[in-house]
């Protein structure tokens, strides 16, 4: 009697994560029949080719963590620098954080895009600025001035 609340909660999460895995269970059968019919096409352009040899690309993950989570670190990596830092330093400083091959120019290039994303919404609240030192180079951001 004392646990029905939890109980109804538990039985509401079920659910939830259910759905969810029937959505994604949707989503996987759809990604492995669109690879099915790119190998089709591929063998029909090269019927000799052995599709298991060739190599598997990683996505870049997912932002881990919580909201905010990239925000908090770049502030966190402007307050402790003493001059201002590019998108791209910052953007490699995220890779490090995260374990990832910089060398990696897909993965690479994603988080340069999502760095500069995150730091333009701090910009739009006021906490960075940022500037150029000249015309072709990256922007440099430094906290908002108080």
């Amino acid at each position: 009697m004392g646990y029905d609340l939890t109980l109804s909660g538990l039985l509401r999460k079920r659910a939830e994560m259910a759905g969810q895995a029937e959505c994604l269970r949707a989503q996987l059968q759809g990604q492995l029949s669109a690879l099915d019919h790119v190998d089709a096409v591929i063998r029909i352009l090269k019927p000799d080719i052995d599709l298991e040899d060739l190599p598997e690309r990683p996505v870049a993950p997912a932002l881990s963590g919580t909201r905010g989570d990239l925000q908090r670190f770049l502030l966190d990596q402007l307050r402790r620098s003493n001059h201002p830092l590019s998108t791209f330093d910052l953007a490699d400083a995220v890779m490090q954080e995260r374990g990832l091959d910089s060398a990696d120019l897909v993965v690479r290039k994603l988080l340069r895009h999502r760095t500069g994303y995150a730091l333009s919404k701090l910009r739009n609240k006021g906490k960075v600025t940022s500037g150029r030192s000249h015309r072709s180079a990256p922007l440099e951001w430094e906290l908002g001035r108080k």
